[in-house]
């Protein structure tokens, strides 16, 4: 391709989270005559990798790697390098319509354009596109779809920059000298490009449709770089030398420029941090009291608003830097989290805020969108200098972590927001607030920051260092979902996924191991469910190699203490048998689970019922049974799962003896517990059990499995030796020894699905076996729930399958390996082909596919081909890639992209 229609610039500087989906959005246009520049500025993350991976697969991709040198160096090197008739550009954060360039390129070559631009649609990552709203930034030129001269409709130079949303024809650029400014960094550079651009030009036209999806929630923080602070300065420097290289121009031009400058400088102030906005301001007096005085403030241009604005700033400009932008040192700190609110309802409560507290403080807005939300308040009303938005603050909205350091004051309230909050009489209460103010849907804690909340950086944790010496009276009046309000489920950057863990074992620690009354932490407890349940969430949708890295501080939340509710029972003798039970949710079934126990004949034991961060009645139904019961004790952990949950269980256990039963089944008889432990005794086994049941609704058992299932039912007693254990289910009819659980080995994996049969292969393999009595022992409920096959499942199923093969191969458990191998056909087919695209699924099921022991397979199974292959990495039909190859391509970049492609080669018969 010599000359193509359209080079596309694309700026590259670690992006990798969006970099697919801008590239997906560019190879895929319907427009093919162009070519993809991707100008890689010194990226540390895998960028480059991406890059290259596309460049191999698409011929019109070129790609640019230099080291780190701001974005206007790296546009004026895709300009000089671009070989098309137009030029366009597209951030690597953002991702373009299929048919955008062919739509402006069609109407560019139409109307013989020098540019075409348009609106732009807003894009909130994980939201559906087709739902993205128009931004129409181009309404007040009045000109859709019509050929003008810019120097005819000076407003266009009034518009947002937004230079990625049109195509400029390359001649134009290039014998007009329009160019980037090196500068360092990414401030601003587009200021002057736009002006050049359009001030060169003659022939225009705007569409009103948007094309370009701009992701309008991965904007920068406020500038706190000092290098960047005077950038835009530089920026309109050049605008005006640019400006008088054309006299005749200039004079049309010049009393427009400072309207566009008044309104760059103000946008910049608002973004800088306090330290650099008092650096800032002098520089912007000084240049516009330069500008006034030569006559260049032209009222109709600028408009009697922003004069008058102009003129308070010029005439007194300490006043009306106090007035705009608070005290330099606030005697309050207030932050308000708004993310509940709807935006309106938002401008409305940090109104009220501003001018409840006026000068004395300062008032953070703290919402993902805080910041567009305190610019339109400053732009609409005038002395809201307090208001500020998070992006100082504000490093994680997932849990809210914050910055102390950007606190200017130690006396700091935090005021959690609802939909159904009374704003007014809110703000009132938190003016006069001592200490705490709620109005049972909203709150306000406030306190004194002080070394005590050293290392808690985030707003739940702020508010339990707060609340925890507080008496239950106080605390009880806090809404329920009071974490939820002061948090977000907005995840903004997975590779700050650990910063999120730590803080959320910060608070629990925090709330845990301090001296508080069990009825207060329980009540602040109960509030930070729902902040772990967002980080616990934001998990299961982290991109495959991110969710790899973050996966062991993930699960240490697990590892963080419990609540207890009565520890009362750890004075007394240990008894002999321990029984563990994980409870999440179950308060339904409940009653009928601890009934079977409590009936049994043999009643030396204890009952750990370990909740695991319910949000329904269950703790409460637990707490009432453990009061009734001395043998029953309580522990509350945030939710990380069953088998989490189980290991708590067995962290504290005092038994000789261990049986598991969850809380939506029960025992087949009162004897299940005294026979169970004869039988141990009788032959120092360390693992016995008998035979399962499945429990239907209609309260009716069923026994009568197929051969496949027939390791439910004994019908004899004998010792299973290890190289006869050809399952991996039936794990919770068996009693355990203390003993296997000693060292630590033998635990549960922290796994969404197939964490159990994880655990009995463990188990066996150390007890060498297992040994089984004609007894009914367990009934297991079916029927009351269905399980959703998420990716997230679908990869914790192929981590726990993964692991037992590696086991049976290892031990040569040859039965058992073939009966996991057969699952992935059979009874695991949908989960895994409704999943087959998500990355981790399909790179997990490709290693293992790859590292089968096929003599293993045909030597314990019917299955007698040469090699066994899964049928969800088959074909899809005729004329069609097979699944593999379409996925191979898709990850590349991975390590086991080779071992894919051998097996595309067999399974094609290439």
């Amino acid at each position: 391709m010599i000359n193509p229609k359209v080079s596309i610039l694309v700026p590259i500087c670690n992006v990798e989270r969006f970099l697919r989906e801008c590239l997906d959005s560019l190879v895929n246009q319907s427009l093919k005559d162009i070519e993809i520049i991707c100008i890689n500025d010194g990226s540390t993350d895998n960028s480059l990798s991406i890059i290259r991976e596309y460049e191999r697969r698409d011929t019109r991709i070129v790609v640019i790697d230099k080291p780190n040198s701001g974005y206007g160096d790296s546009m004026n090197k895709g300009i000089e390098l671009a070989r098309g008739e137009y030029i366009g550009i597209v951030e690597s954060d953002d991702f373009a319509s299929l048919d955008m360039f062919e739509k402006l390129y069609g109407t560019a070559k139409k109307h013989n354009l020098d540019i075409v631009r348009t609106n732009y649609l807003a894009h909130v990552t994980g939201r559906d596109s087709g739902e993205d709203s128009l931004v129409e930034n181009l309404a007040s030129c009045n000109s859709y779809g019509v050929v003008f001269n810019p120097m005819n409709n000076k407003r266009v130079f009034m518009c947002q920059p937004a230079i990625w949303t049109g195509i400029y024809r390359k001649e134009l650029l290039d014998s007009k000298d329009v160019r980037f400014l090196p500068t360092p960094g990414a401030s601003f550079q587009d200021t002057a490009f736009y002006f050049k651009a359009f001030y060169a030009a003659s022939r225009v036209m705007l569409l009103k449709k948007g094309y370009l999806h701009y992701r309008i929630d991965n904007a920068n923080s406020s500038v706190k770089n000092q290098n960047k602070l005077f950038c835009v300065c530089d920026e309109y420097a050049e605008v005006w030398r640019y400006a008088m290289t054309d006299v005749e121009k200039f004079k049309q031009i010049k009393t427009w420029i400072p309207r566009q400058q008044f309104e760059g400088y103000l946008w910049n102030l608002n973004r800088l941090s306090p330290e650099l906005q008092k650096r800032f301001y002098p520089r912007y007096v000084d240049e516009f009291t330069r500008i006034r005085t030569n006559g260049l403030i032209d009222t109709n241009v600028f408009g009697s608003r922003a004069v008058r604005k102009l003129n308070r700033m010029l005439d007194n400009p300490d006043l009306y830097f106090k007035e705009e932008y608070g005290s330099v040192a606030p005697k309050r700190s207030i932050i308000a989290c708004v993310d509940q609110l709807g935006v309106s309802h938002a401008k409305d409560a940090l109104r009220s805020l501003a001018q409840t507290f006026g000068e004395e403080a300062e008032v953070f807005a703290v919402a993902p969108w805080s910041d567009s939300v305190v610019s339109e308040l400053k732009n609409e009303y005038e002395g809201l200098g307090c208001l500020r938005s998070d992006a100082d603050l504000v490093s994680r909205h997932l849990v809210a972590k914050i910055d102390p350091t950007a606190l200017r004051s130690a006396d700091v309230t935090i005021i959690g927001f609802s939909a159904e909050s009374r704003v007014d009489d809110l703000s009132r209460s938190v003016a006069s607030l001592f200490r705490f103010a709620s109005d049972s849907s909203s709150f306000a804690v406030r306190f004194e920051m002080s070394e005590s909340f050293d290392g808690i950086v985030s707003l739940p944790g702020l508010v339990v260092g707060a609340l925890v010496d507080q008496p239950l009276e106080l605390v009880n009046s806090l809404p329920s979902n009071w974490g939820s309000l002061i948090c977000t489920s907005y995840f903004d950057d997975p590779s700050g996924y650990v910063e999120a863990v730590d803080c959320a074992k910060q608070f629990a620690a925090a709330l845990f191991d301090s001296d508080a009354p069990y009825e207060v932490k329980r009540v602040i407890y109960r509030g930070l469910l729902s902040v772990w349940a967002s980080v616990r969430r934001a998990y299961s949708e982290l991109p495959w190699d991110v969710c790899k890295s973050c996966r062991d501080a993930y699960l240490s939340m697990a590892d963080m203490p419990a609540l207890v509710f009565d520890d009362g029972a750890s004075q007394s003798e240990a008894p002999k048998l321990s029984v563990i039970v994980p409870a999440y949710n179950v308060n339904s079934f409940l009653e009928e689970c601890l009934e079977s126990i409590a009936t049994q004949s043999f009643n030396d034991y204890e009952v750990i019922l370990v909740n695991d961060g319910s949000t329904d009645e269950t703790l409460a139904a637990l707490e009432n049974a453990a009061r009734h019961d001395n043998r029953l004790r309580v522990l509350s952990q945030f939710n990380c799962g069953a088998g989490a949950a189980r290991n708590r269980g067995i962290s504290v256990a005092r038994g000789e003896r261990y049986l598991f039963i969850d809380p939506d089944d029960k025992y087949a008889s009162n004897t299940v517990f005294a026979e169970l432990y004869d039988a141990m005794d009788r032959t120092g086994e360390s693992i016995c059990g008998g035979s399962l049941a499945m429990l239907k609704s209609s309260g009716k058992t069923f026994s009568d499995f197929s051969f496949t299932e027939s390791y439910y039912q004994i019908k004899k007693e004998r010792k299973v030796e290890l190289d006869e254990i050809w399952t991996d289910y039936g794990w919770i009819r068996f009693m355990y020894d203390a003993s296997l659980f000693a060292d630590g080995s033998v635990r549960f994996p922290q796994l969404n699905w197939y964490e159990d049969p994880v655990f009995f292969v463990r188990a066996v393999s150390k007890a060498h076996g297992c040994f089984v009595i004609p007894l009914d022992v367990y009934l297991y409920r079916i029927g009351h729930k269905k399980t959703v096959w998420t990716a997230a499942r679908a990869r914790d199923m192929l981590i726990g399958m993964g692991e037992n093969l590696k086991v049976a191969e290892r031990l040569g458990l040859c039965e058992l390996y073939a009966t996991i191998v057969r699952r992935f056909n059979f009874d695991y087919y949908e989960a895994l082909s409704d999943n087959i695209e998500d990355e981790g699924v399909f790179l997990q099921l490709v290693d293992i596919q790859a590292s089968l022991n096929h003599e293993m397979i045909r030597n314990y199974s019917s299955f007698n081909k040469p090699y066994y292959q899964f049928r969800v990495l088959g074909g899809t039909g005729e004329g069609r890639e097979v699944a593999i190859e379409r996925l191979a391509k898709k990850v590349s970049h991975s390590a086991v992209y080779t071992g894919a492609q051998r097996l595309v080669w067999h399974f094609t018969r290439r």
